[in-house]
C-alpha cells in the first residue's frame, strides 16, 4: 500500500510539472469546467482549464493580435465576410487529419507556395505532401499557425516572422522538470527507507516498478510512432504520442541512473570479473 500511494504522489507531482498553460494533452482550447479529462486545474478561478489556454500575462497579448487582424481585414475589405471568415474554412482538428497540398486547395491557394510559406514560419522543411498530424507530432506544429499562414496567403500579405517566434513554435519538452522531481523524489524514499520507515527493499520496488511503467509507456509509444510513420496506419490518441514518447523517456533514462547507483557493486564486480579474466589470459 506504502508503494502505490508513493507512486500516485510522485505521478500526481510530475504531471503537475510537465503540463504547463496551454499543453492541454487532448488538445483541447478554453476547455470550461469540470474539463474533459481528470487533470482540470484552475488556478485563477476563471472557469476555464489552465491547460487549455495562454498564461495570464500571454492573453492580452493575444486578444491584441486578434483584434489587429480584425481591424485590418475590415479595413482592407469593408463588408466582405470571405475575408474575415477565410480563418475559419477547416477546423484544427480536421486539418490535422489532411496534408499540405490538401489544405492549400481549401484556401485556394498554390501548394508549393505554401510549402515554402510553412518552412519558412516554422524553421522547418516542409514538403506539400507532407501530413499535418505528423508534422504536429514529431515538430509541434500548430494548426491555428498553419491556418494563419494559409489566410495570409490567400489575402496576398507577407509573412513576416521572427526567430523568437520560430522557436516559440518548436516542441519544448520538460528535461529539467522531470530531473528535478524525480531526483527530490528519489531522495525522499532514500532517506525514508535509512530512517527505517518503509523497508529498504521498497524503496527499490517503487523505483523498479517505475522504470519498469517508464519503459513500457516510451517503448509502447514508440512502436506505435513507428506504425503510424512507416506503414501510414492512422492511430488516434486522445494526446501526441511523441510528446509523451519523449517525455517518458526522459524519465526512465533519469530513473535507469538511480537503477544504476543501487546496483553499483554489482557492476563493480562485473568489470573485477572481466579484468582478471583478461589478465589470467595474458599470462
Amino acid at each position: 500500500m506504502k508503494i502505490y500511494i508513493l507512486i500516485l504522489i510522485i505521478t500526481a507531482v510530475w504531471s503537475s510539472v510537465v503540463l504547463a498553460w496551454n499543453e492541454c494533452p487532448l488538445g483541447e482550447v478554453n476547455d470550461p469546467y469540470p474539463g474533459k479529462c481528470g487533470l482540470y486545474t484552475d488556478t485563477d478561478n476563471d472557469g476555464i482549464c489552465d491547460y487549455s489556454q495562454p498564461a495570464p500575462e500571454d492573453r492580452d497579448t493575444v486578444v491584441a493580435d486578434t483584434n489587429i487582424t480584425e481591424n485590418k481585414n475590415t479595413s482592407e475589405s469593408p463588408g466582405n465576410t470571405e475575408t474575415e471568415d477565410v480563418h475559419d474554412l477547416i477546423t484544427g482538428k480536421k486539418l490535422k487529419t489532411k496534408t499540405v497540398a490538401e489544405v492549400a486547395e481549401i484556401y485556394n491557394i498554390p501548394a508549393a507556395k505554401y510549402a515554402q510559406a510553412l518552412s519558412e514560419y516554422f524553421g522547418l522543411k516542409i514538403k506539400k505532401n507532407d501530413k499535418f498530424q505528423l508534422l504536429h507530432d514529431n515538430y509541434g506544429l500548430d494548426p491555428r499557425a498553419a491556418k494563419d499562414v494559409a489566410s495570409m496567403l490567400r489575402g496576398d500579405e507577407d509573412i513576416v516572422v521572427t526567430e523568437t517566434e520560430v522557436i516559440s513554435q518548436k516542441r519544448i519538452y520538460h528535461l529539467i522538470p522531470i530531473a528535478v522531481v524525480l531526483l527530490v523524489m528519489y531522495f525522499v524514499t532514500y532517506i525514508l527507507s535509512k530512517r527505517k520507515i518503509i523497508k529498504k527493499i521498497t524503496h527499490r520496488r517503487i523505483w523498479n516498478i517505475l522504470l519498469l511503467i517508464t519503459f513500457l509507456v516510451s517503448g509502447i509509444l514508440g512502436i506505435l510512432l513507428v506504425i503510424r510513420i512507416n506503414f501510414t496506419i492512422p492511430i488516434n490518441l486522445p494526446f501526441n504520442i511523441l510528446f509523451w514518447h519523449v517525455e517518458a523517456g526522459i524519465a526512465m533514462t533519469v530513473i535507469s541512473f538511480f537503477h544504476a547507483f543501487c546496483h553499483w557493486n554489482y557492476y563493480k564486480c562485473i568489470f573485477k570479473k572481466r579484468r582478471k579474466k583478461e589478465e589470467a589470459c595474458e599470462n
